[in-house]
């Protein structure tokens, strides 16, 4: 009788564990990450975005080519902040999920290191788009910029790096996004070798990434992408 007893109970213990691991590995991702990652409506606004404004750029280089000297060159520019934006991150948010954890520099650096980002659905497109009209690209993001290279380096496996690209990340809490977008404009600081630069569009998925008043710039030089992973919000 103790014998059979002692199986019966083994073999409800094993098969609880086995229920509650079974539970574990197939609990859902939260909704903004599903959304991110699975839903085919991020992709198509995604893309829509990134197509609007290559459409509305375009429209705004011939209007100032028209308008421009002829003795003058061109010095149009696009401002694009990188995370959310050309780089998708959202695997780096579930492996902090998955773990119970939340984020910190230190988990962010190591994996902005690992240069493992995906690209955010379109943003190829747009970059390869705006460098065909002799646009430069101006990469304005809050990564630290000791973490410059291996940026380069995810962007470059990624296949959209440009010898031609700049990148003002941040040097540090100071070194704000208001700062650096002055030091494009008039050619001051880290951008007194190249000069100034005549700013034809701004893309980005936080508030932050645009100057002035968003409202009444959104659609026609202010690209906003969507970003339901993290905010000021």
């Amino acid at each position: 009788m103790g014998w059979k007893y002692n199986w019966t109970v083994l073999l409800c213990t094993t098969l609880a564990i086995f229920a509650v691991t079974l539970g574990a590995g197939e609990q859902k991702l939260p909704n903004e990450l599903r959304w991110v990652r699975q839903s085919k409506e991020y992709s198509h606004l995604c893309t829509h975005i990134f197509k609007k404004g290559i459409e509305s750029i375009r429209e705004k280089v011939g209007l100032l080519k028209a308008a421009k000297s002829k003795e003058k060159n061109n010095r149009f520019a696009v401002v694009v902040d990188l995370d959310e934006t050309i780089l998708d991150n959202s695997l780096y948010q579930v492996e902090r999920w998955k773990a119970g954890l939340g984020f910190t520099q230190d988990s962010w650096s190591l994996w902005v290191k690992r240069k493992e980002a995906g690209l955010v659905p379109g943003a190829k497109g747009f970059l390869d788009a705006v460098r065909k009209m002799g646009i430069r690209v101006v990469f304005l993001s809050n990564r630290m910029n000791e973490n410059l290279e291996p940026t380069r380096g995810n962007l470059r496996t990624l296949g959209v790096l440009h010898s031609q690209d700049l990148f003002l990340l941040r040097q540090n809490k100071l070194d704000t996004k208001e700062k650096r977008r002055k030091e494009v404009l008039d050619g001051t600081g880290r951008m007194n070798q190249v000069g100034d630069l005549d700013v034809i569009g701004y893309v980005g998925d936080q508030m932050g990434d645009f100057p002035g008043n968003l409202s009444d710039g959104i659609g026609r030089e202010f690209f906003l992408l969507p970003n339901p992973m993290y905010g000021k919000w």
